[in-house]
């Protein structure tokens, strides 16, 4: 099976092997737009994270409510599919408190 990933990075290696990097030392910088700008989109980006966590709770809260109804009525394929549906609600939670760790350490090695 040809690797067509390293195949064209080698052409494009051979085409241009003196050319330089454009984006080289350029960062992302939102003062360009002014300081109004930066925060509005951070107070947007604000929101929808706590609109996140809010549904995620709920859910979260709805799982385990339904699972321990399913545990108490004895219905086992119902306790499975709820079980399951309480650790998604509980990987959805810590998935949302660790995106800003997660998003700086991807643009730190960037």
């Amino acid at each position: 099976m040809i690797d067509y990933l390293s195949a064209a990075t080698d052409f494009l290696a051979q085409q241009a092997p003196g050319s330089r990097n454009p984006f080289d030392g350029v960062v992302p910088d939102f003062n360009v737009f002014g300081l109004q700008f930066t925060q509005a989109w951070q107070k947007l980006l604000a929101g929808i994270w706590g609109i996140a966590f809010v549904i995620a709770a709920f859910g979260a809260i709805r799982a385990v409510l339904e699972l321990q109804h399913a545990k108490k009525g004895g219905y086992q394929t119902s306790v499975h599919e709820h079980t399951e549906s309480a650790k998604r609600s509980g990987f959805a939670l810590a998935g949302l408190a660790a995106l800003g760790i997660i998003f700086g350490a991807v643009v730190a090695l960037f």
